[in-house]
């Protein structure tokens, strides 16, 4: 009888445990990339050239990791939606104009282009997750940041 109790308990606080981490699991936030601390901050060149290098440590050392970087401004993206043609969002291409490997930043949803006046070749800083590593031989390399976020400095 004692321990059916036990067992009783011990699982009855084992649900309330798994359903206080499903609640807030479900309940938990994204990270602010415009406002969080980086997890490292690079040059463009720095992280191009540790991807060109190492790419299986690069990859083990910044993926999924808040990552800012700062590097010349070579092209603005606009993303339309295939349905409607409305402007979806944003891609900022940074890096060398004459190298082959370019950092793609996809920026977050709340970035709009008329707030922030930027053109090609200026200096920018961008925060965002490093998502991977595009190897391409032939058309060129991109290294993926999502979520971006422009800092201002």
């Amino acid at each position: 009888m004692k321990n059916k109790i036990i067992i009783a308990l011990a699982l009855v606080l084992g649900l309330l445990a798994a359903g206080l981490y499903a609640y807030r699991e479900y309940n938990r936030a994204p990270i602010d990339t415009a406002t969080s601390s980086p997890d490292f901050s690079v040059k463009g060149t720095e992280l191009i050239a540790a991807f060109e290098q190492d790419e299986p440590g690069a990859t083990a050392r910044y993926v999924n990791k808040l990552i800012r970087i700062e590097d010349s401004l070579l092209e603005i993206k606009v993303d339309y939606a295939a349905s409607t043609g409305e402007v979806e969002g944003y891609t900022f291409v940074v890096g060398a104009a004459s190298a082959t490997t370019t950092i793609r930043c996809s920026m977050d949803s709340l970035f709009s282009i008329s707030n922030h006046p930027l053109a090609q070749g200026d200096k920018v800083v961008l925060q965002g997750i490093c998502s991977g590593y595009n190897k391409d031989e032939l058309l060129g390399s991109d290294i993926v940041l999502v979520r971006c976020a422009l800092v201002k400095e």
